[in-house]
Parts: C-alpha cells; structure tokens; sequence
C-alpha cells in the first residue's frame, strides 16, 4: 500500500506532480507549466486546498488535490472538491487511486465536512468507492459529472 503525504512534506514530488498535472489536463485546461507552477503556489498559500501524494518506496506514485471550490461559477455553494487525481502510468493497477480517494475522504471528514464532490467525465471510476452523480455541469465545451459523497453516512458504515 502506498503512504500519502502532503506535498509540503515531500516537496521534492512537486515537479513530478506539475508534468502529471500538465499531461493529463493541460491541453484541455489550456494550461502552461508556468500556469501550473502558480496554480500549485495558489494551492500551498491555500488556508484549505491541499494536494496529497502517494509515494511507492519512496517514488511519487499517484496524486489527488482536496479543493474548497472547483472554479464553476454555479458550484460554488459546494464544498470541499477531490479534484485532479492522477496514478503514474508505471503505477497503476495496485489500488492508488482507490487509496488517495479513500485519503481524501477520511480527511475531509476529519476536518467536519459531511459531504465531498468531483466533477468527472467516467463516474463508474466512483461508484464502487460509494459516489454518486449528483448532476452534470458545464466544462468548457463539454459537459461533466458532478458527484458527490455523503462522508458521515460512510463513517456510520465503516
């Protein structure tokens, strides 16, 4: 099982994170990797937004943010936000992402959040981790999934 850091405790990950970040969303984004050099200094001075690593023997292997908002106008009544999970292609296949989703989740709850949303565009990817879609939103020129999870119902199951 991987150990998930925060990225202010393993800095040295944050380069890997921006090409993860850049590869995955910066086309569509339409994101720089100086663009994403600031997003990542707009999460760190974040009072809330964190972004977590898993580390496999010590090497990044996956990561997630924990967002207060996603940046859709019309979402912004929701929060917290698991946003931009990612598994290194080398590391996928041994439960990463269920790991980092099950991070996110236990540390939203911890901090009194009931409730947590992402915006997807395949939510099967979520459904065996207890979301459901909650409705779909507007993403550039396409529409998404917005979903949600009830963490207290979660943490009465456990």
């Amino acid at each position: 099982m991987p150990i998930i850091r925060p990225l202010s405790e393993v800095p040295t990950a944050r380069e890997t994170c921006i090409r993860w970040a850049d590869a995955e969303w910066g086309a569509v984004a339409g994101f720089t990797i100086a663009d994403w050099e600031e997003e990542y200094a707009r999460i760190e001075a974040h009072p809330t937004d964190e972004v977590f690593v898993a580390l496999e023997d010590g090497v990044p292997a996956g990561m997630v943010w924990l967002l207060e908002h996603e940046g859709i106008d019309t979402l912004q009544h929701l929060t917290p936000w698991l946003s931009s999970l990612v598994v290194d292609p080398a590391h996928r296949d041994r439960g990463i992402a269920g790991a980092l989703i099950r991070h996110i989740e236990a540390y939203a709850a911890s901090g009194g959040d009931q409730r947590i949303y992402l915006l997807t565009e395949t939510p099967a990817v979520y459904f065996s981790h207890g979301w459901e879609v909650a409705d779909t939103a507007p993403l550039g020129e396409k529409s998404v999934f917005v979903m949600q999870k009830n963490l207290t119902l979660a943490a009465s199951v456990a």
